[in-house]
């Protein structure tokens, strides 16, 4: 019997699968960034035109 073994495209040529490596070391997760960016929103526009005091 054939074996099923995923091997991708055969015209890929040794081209890497980026979606299966892990790059990056450092992990973030998308909330905290979302949230860091707007907390220096506001604190931004309290210190430049004095708003919410």
């Amino acid at each position: 019997m054939a074996k099923n073994q995923d091997a991708g495209l055969s015209t890929s040529a040794g081209l890497v699968r980026y979606m299966d490596e892990d790059v990056s070391k450092i992990k973030i997760a998308p909330e905290k960034v979302l949230g860091l960016t707007v907390s220096i929103i506001i604190i931004e526009a309290v210190l430049n035109y004095g708003i919410l005091i």
